[in-house]
């Protein structure tokens, strides 16, 4: 009686499991955008539990090293939360300070040069109709003329305004939205912070309570896994975008390089964004030094590939690679996958998920092959 009613049970769940699928598989689109707008309202969590990971690891050192002493007992978690978001909030405002006058300066100077750089294009355009009166019809059609360039940029302009101007006030909504979700997510990170061991306690307890121990175990351990996976991998990446724009910023001085500061710093910040993050800070100084002298801008290009090998190969798999475990073929796979799916996120989280994964199916196979040699 027993057999029947678990095989009647069995297959009870199989059909439901069945009708579910179909009917996520038919509304697929329904379901997508159902998931999207779940995710809306729970991004502001998301964002919170994201930044307490991010901020606990500086907040555990200030717990252990400054204020270990007793007398910090009671205001021992307070002030390392309040020394953290400052130390935090301090290394933005000081790159802001660093990026945002140099920046402007160079926009400055190149809306400065534009009349000169027209005024040589004209120039130069009457000299090749006069060296090569053969390719002159052809030089005439490709016009480099002053006036057709602005006249293009001016219709550009007039067509960008036309169409940003009706999707102005949903930009502007979206913006106030993700500030509102990143002010809610630092409120909620605080919270997680002050009483993480309490939240420990609670999900531990909700574990055992509903799952049999066995599973309630390995969830725990993978969550576990997880949180210091990704810990890792957060100070192994602030650490490796540090040593980058300190490696540049110290070429970029002995060879009398301009905006040295600047380049720096943009290659630190976008080197946080895994493998292709520098390049993005590469094809930004390669223009400012380009507007000041072309044959420098072709000396940073090498200077650049010259300091990314040294990174790439000797650097950032110490650094980044040996902390959480995971080979640099699969970076680059994590990094590919993640970015085709979501951007500069999937880069940034790809890295640790795919860890996290390497390194329970490594243990999964490992363990495998000794119950296997044991059998024979």
């Amino acid at each position: 009686m027993g057999e029947e009613k678990k095989k009647v049970w069995t297959t009870l769940g199989i059909i439901s499991f069945t009708i579910v699928f179909l009917g996520i598989v038919l509304n697929i689109r329904s379901v997508y955008h159902g998931f999207l707008s779940l995710m809306g309202v729970l991004s502001p969590f998301i964002i919170g539990t994201v930044l307490a990971l991010f901020l606990d690891v500086p907040m555990k050192f200030l717990e252990k090293r400054l204020f270990a002493n007793k007398k910090f007992e009671k205001t021992r978690r307070t002030l390392s939360i309040f020394l953290t978001l400052l130390f935090v909030f301090g290394i933005i405002c000081t790159v802001m300070a660093l990026v945002v006058p140099q920046l402007t300066k160079t926009i400055y100077s190149i809306i400065q040069s534009i009349p000169g750089v027209l005024h040589d294009l004209n120039a130069y355009q009457k000299e090749m109709v006069e060296r090569m009166p053969q390719f002159a019809d052809a030089i005439q059609e490709l016009n480099l003329s002053s006036e057709r360039i602005l006249n293009g940029l001016m219709d550009f302009l007039n067509r960008w305004v036309s169409q940003s101007g009706s999707e102005a006030m949903a930009k502007l909504g979206g913006t106030f939205g993700s500030l509102f979700n990143i002010c809610v997510g630092v409120v909620f990170a605080i919270y997680i912070l002050m009483q993480k061991e309490k939240l420990k306690e609670q999900l531990s307890h909700f574990l055992h309570a509903y799952l049999k121990p066995a599973i309630a175990d390995h969830i725990w351990k993978v969550g576990k896994l997880s949180r210091t996976i990704f810990q890792k991998f957060i100070s192994g990446q602030c650490l490796e975008a540090c040593i980058l724009g300190m490696m540049f910023f110290i070429s970029m001085s002995l060879f009398r390089m301009p905006y040295a500061m600047l380049i720096s710093v943009l290659i630190a910040v976008t080197a946080l964004i895994p493998v292709w993050g520098a390049f993005i800070g590469c094809v930004v100084g390669c223009i400012l030094i380009a507007v000041i002298n072309p044959m420098q801008a072709i000396g940073f290009l090498v200077l650049f590939f010259v300091l990314q090998q040294i990174e790439g190969n000797l650097i950032y798999p110490h650094v980044v690679g040996s902390s959480i475990g995971l080979p640099s073929i699969w970076v680059l796979v994590a990094v590919t996958v993640g970015g085709k799916l979501y951007g500069i996120v999937g880069m940034i989280f790809f890295i640790p998920l795919c860890s996290i994964l390497y390194t329970l199916l490594r243990e999964d196979v490992r363990s495998r092959l000794r119950a296997s040699r044991r059998s024979r």
